[in-house]
């Protein structure tokens, strides 16, 4: 039976000269350095040579729970698994799990992302909020498996997922760029279909293309659109929604068919008001905005 050498640090690296003994003038001159560093940090009070190993050990389930081992770990942040599985387990009975690490390979191993480690994949959550979004303009998710290029089952399973493919991403934000602006009536939809795309949509609390165009932050997963529309102030809501009737009637909406997209949230009244004032480049005073929410009766 053989087994492979383990290979030696790297010259100029602080174990290569503590622990193996070398005397070339690259390491000499990186453990001097080390030394002065460590006397000036000590003399200020700030000499912590290691860290907790806490936030190593959730970051490397995090990982792992995303399919990532230690061993691909270890290889992008350049370390030997050893040193990278031992924040997971005991290596033996005189070697428990480390509690402590070096900030060098804290570092290294905390910069190491689930994007770093699988660059083919990424975070779905844009990807999940724009199909959510083309269903609350009355796309049903089914029809949408033709324009993304995958099968109808699979456009609501991608609104459930961590993490998709980049290629798919890429074409669902493709057919959003295609279908944001589209009437789902042009393109063969039962209005029976649209109708409860949009009432489901709006029970799950999913935001249409305008208000993410309007509010940004689609791919953000930090983003928490609950948080961003309280935050909203009444005279805020009205702007925003003067801006989108607006978008609407620059796309060749009509009152009525705005004042659908907008499920009925403002008065028609309201709505030929802002339309009217849009197109005359006249508004009201600003101290009462047109796009109140009036709900009608």
């Amino acid at each position: 039976m053989t087994t492979t050498a383990k290979p030696l640090p790297d010259h100029g690296t602080l174990s290569r000269h503590k622990y193996h003994k070398c005397k070339c003038q690259k390491c000499v001159d990186n453990y001097r350095a080390y030394q002065r560093n460590r006397h000036r940090k000590q003399g200020y009070g700030t000499w912590q040579p290691l860290v907790d190993a806490e936030p190593i050990r959730q970051h490397l389930l995090k990982l792992r729970d995303q399919g990532i081992a230690f061993t691909r770990v270890a290889e992008i942040a350049g370390l030997h698994p050893p040193t990278v599985g031992a924040f997971l387990y005991a290596l033996g009975p005189k070697r428990p799990r480390k509690k402590r690490a070096t900030p060098e390979i804290a570092a290294k191993i905390l910069a190491v992302t689930a994007e770093t480690a699988t660059p083919g994949i990424v975070d779905a959550t844009g990807t999940a909020r724009r199909i959510q979004a083309l269903a609350a303009n009355g796309w049903p998710m089914k029809t949408l498996g033709p324009h993304i290029g995958v099968s109808s089952p699979t456009v609501s399973r991608l609104t459930a997922q961590e993490r998709v493919f980049r290629t798919t991403a890429e074409a669902v934000a493709a057919c959003y760029l295609r279908l944001a602006n589209e009437q789902p009536a042009d393109h063969g939809v039962p209005a029976a279909l649209i109708e409860r795309a949009r009432r489901h949509a709006a029970r799950q609390g999913w935001r249409d293309p305008l208000w993410w165009e309007d509010m940004g932050g689609i791919d953000d997963p930090h983003f928490d659109p609950d948080t961003a529309d309280s935050e909203l102030t009444r005279t805020q809501l009205a702007a925003l929604r003067r801006t989108e009737i607006e978008h609407l009637a620059w796309c060749g909406h009509t009152p009525e068919q705005i004042r659908e997209r907008l499920n009925h949230e403002v008065s028609i009244a309201t709505v030929r008001q802002i339309v009217q004032d849009w197109r005359t480049g006249q508004r009201r005073d600003r101290k009462q905005p047109a796009a109140t929410l009036e709900v009608a009766a």
